[in-house]
């Protein structure tokens, strides 16, 4: 699932920027053509925030600790104005924890849950903010929140929004949007499981909705694919079998589509043409985080999605992590700015000493990992060989106390 507190900006020249909330303040840092540059401070006093780019402008919308609701815009990301949109006792509703901003040239538009019972369960409401006064909020519809993201949404144009959360316990749906006039679609199903779904990933293309989820039951995970066209939703793809699969992420590279998850914190990717035909299942090989994490991917709606979500370093300030150059798209992207020099951040070094030692630990915790379940199947063969003794030790015992005694002479 996404980190709520961390989302990533595509600039139009391919380049990233870092927003995350951390103690209350919401932070930015940019890269650079050699590195990134040093974390400043947007807003404080902040508890959730909301991240979109619209036409020349990207929009900040935050909620604060005494109970207001700022928004902010930028264009280049370094002068913001601040604008109050709610106040304690202004409006007909509160800020909470989450929201998705949608932005126009005369209204803000917005999508936000709010908690009816304590079961869990929860209310997808929308409101807009126009000519200085908010509208009477109207529930879309009723949806069990994930944790950290309650729902997801993302943009399509400039009045079409699709929003995808849990309809049922196991029923991850599709509803879309039409902001003016506002109209709201019929639900769609998408994935529904016998069990536990355990993190998701979905890509809007031209004509396909792609999902890439992880099934887990008591000894088993899965990895799945299928993809939805008009509306018809083809038949579960099992991409992968095992166990202790937790991450799973889609993405474009070079007009083919790339399922990617990780085993047992080993990144694994294949690459599927249509939804139809499938390559090989292979690990991958370049320097990887040692903990992932995925967050929202920001880009204008009106350019082509090469990912809705991106993965960063837990553990190195949640930068995301780079391609090589020869890899991926997105860093052929990122590289565009410089053609002599590769990017570079802190967690990706130009020490090839490091990504060597990074290799070979990968490949001793997957040498370890073998070994682990050898010992593991020895040691059960040897415990279930002591179990057949003993209980027919107890066999033989309790026979020879139920045969009756010969009788002296």
């Amino acid at each position: 699932m996404q980190n709520p507190n961390v989302k990533y900006l595509r600039e139009q020249n391919g380049s990233f920027a870092l927003f995350s909330l951390e103690h209350n303040r919401i932070w930015c840092r940019r890269q650079t053509e050699s590195a990134w540059s040093a974390p400043y401070c947007i807003a404080e006093g902040a508890t959730a925030f909301s991240l979109c780019r619209y036409e020349d402008f990207t929009y900040l919308l935050y909620s604060t600790t005494d109970g207001r609701l700022q928004l902010a815009a930028s264009a280049d990301l370094l002068q913001w104005e601040q604008r109050p949109l709610w106040q304690e006792g202004q409006s007909r509703w509160q800020p909470t924890a989450s929201f998705f901003l949608l932005p126009q040239k005369d209204a803000v538009h917005i999508i936000y849950p709010q908690l009816q019972a304590p079961n869990g369960s929860a209310s997808l409401l929308y409101t807009y903010f126009q000519k200085g006064q908010w509208h009477t909020p109207y529930q879309i519809d009723h949806f069990l929140p994930w944790n950290g993201t309650p729902f997801l949404g993302r943009r399509l144009g400039e009045n079409h929004a699709i929003l995808y959360y849990r309809s049922h316990r196991n029923i991850i749906s599709a509803r879309e949007l039409l902001l003016a006039p506002f109209t709201i679609g019929s639900l769609s199903p998408l994935i529904q499981t016998g069990d536990t779904c355990v993190d998701f990933s979905i890509l809007e293309d031209e004509d396909r909705l792609h999902l890439l989820y992880i099934v887990r039951s008591l000894f088993r995970t899965q990895v799945i694919y299928r993809y939805k066209q008009t509306a018809a939703i083809s038949r579960p793809q099992v991409i992968w079998d095992g166990v202790n699969c937790d991450t799973c992420w889609l993405y474009r590279e070079q007009n083919h589509l790339i399922l990617f998850w990780t085993v047992n914190g080993q990144p694994m990717r294949c690459v599927c043409d249509n939804g139809v035909s499938f390559g090989p299942i292979e690990r991958y090989t370049a320097p990887f985080p040692m903990q992932p994490m995925k967050a929202e991917l920001v880009q204008a709606w009106d350019s082509r999605f090469t990912a809705s979500e991106y993965i960063g370093d837990r553990q190195n300030r949640a930068l995301p992590m780079l391609f090589p150059a020869t890899a991926s798209e997105p860093v052929q992207q990122l590289q565009a700015a410089s053609t002599d020099t590769t990017i570079t951040s802190d967690f990706s070094s130009d020490s090839t000493e490091r990504k060597d030692e990074l290799a070979e630990l990968r490949c001793l915790l997957a040498q370890r990992s073998e070994e682990l379940s050898a010992v593991n199947a020895r040691w059960k063969a040897q415990v279930d060989a002591l179990q057949q003794q003993l209980q027919l030790l107890q066999d033989t015992q309790s026979l020879e106390s139920s045969a009756p005694e010969e009788p002296t002479s």
